[in-house]
């Protein structure tokens, strides 16, 4: 009942996010990052190929548990979550970037993070298969379709997207806190059993995952270079929690998660603090 509870709570909290992520976005942004293409471009493969891909070649070299590995490679095939631009613009970086890209990741994610989960992703200690077909399912309805509405509320009538993002977006982070909090409850035994060197190994990894952002952007801006280090730290921990409350429940590839998407939130405000300086 409560791994039911926990799955529906984050279904519609995502749901919500994602809904408001459209109706906060205009055309005239996308538009603004298609024109962006190169940026946009190494965003893109900053997230969905060199982060997933040294994650997976790190944890492939390392004799760690299938479902701690499970944990850590949601994250990695889940980049830029909806609360992403707050911390760029905590970090001074390029807003404006940073939502455009957030905007791509998304729609992108829908074929690629099952993709990427499908290649790399072992078996659970349990014997748990992933079902990739059922990731594409979850995603059009939890990412896809939210996104889309709220553009077209947003091009369509503006006064309502305004009204909308008063309270949505409350009601969705709002939601993510209450799914967070039953998760830790109901999983407090299985984080108690995440071994202390494995704290050692997600620093490091969320460290990687901001280094990356900066250096694919080399040659440009800044603040678009810590726009998109933020970007790729702040894994979407709303949707690898509900990949793994869905695929994975009662393992410890759930609060794996929570736990990486804590670190990559702390390094980023440090790395905000410490990069945004003032200048841009």
């Amino acid at each position: 009942m409560t791994a039911v509870l926990i799955k529906q709570t984050i279904m519609i909290s995502v749901i919500l996010l994602m809904f408001g992520v459209g109706m906060n976005t205009s055309f005239s942004q996308i538009i603004d990052a298609v024109r962006q293409f190169g940026a946009i471009l190494r965003g893109v493969l900053a997230n969905f190929l060199v982060t997933p891909l040294v994650i997976y070649l790190v944890l492939l070299a390392l004799p760690l548990p299938p479902d701690i590995k499970i944990g850590i490679m949601l994250m990695a095939a889940a980049p830029v979550a909806p609360m992403a631009p707050q911390f760029v613009a905590g970090a001074r970086g390029d807003v404006a970037y940073g939502v455009g890209l957030m905007v791509v990741v998304a729609l992108l994610s829908v074929v690629l993070t099952p993709l990427i989960l499908g290649l790399a992703l072992p078996e659970s200690e349990k014997g748990i298969a992933l079902d990739p077909m059922q990731i594409v399912q979850t995603l059009v309805i939890v990412q896809l379709i939210p996104i889309s509405i709220g553009l077209a509320i947003r091009q369509r009538r503006p006064d309502w997207a305004e009204r909308l993002l008063k309270i949505v977006p409350r009601i969705g982070q709002i939601g993510l806190v209450i799914g967070i909090c039953l998760l830790l409850v109901s999983q407090s035994d299985q984080i108690l059993s995440i071994s202390l060197m494995t704290y050692p190994l997600l620093v490091l990894l969320a460290a990687f995952c901001l280094f990356t952002g900066d250096w694919m952007l080399t040659g440009e801006t800044a603040d678009k270079r810590r726009a998109l280090a933020v970007s790729t730290a702040i894994r979407n921990i709303p949707l690898a929690l509900l990949i793994a409350s869905s695929s994975f429940p009662d393992s410890v590839a759930m609060p794996i998660t929570l736990v990486f998407s804590v670190l990559t939130m702390v390094l980023s405000v440090l790395y905000g603090k410490l990069r945004g300086g003032g200048q841009r």
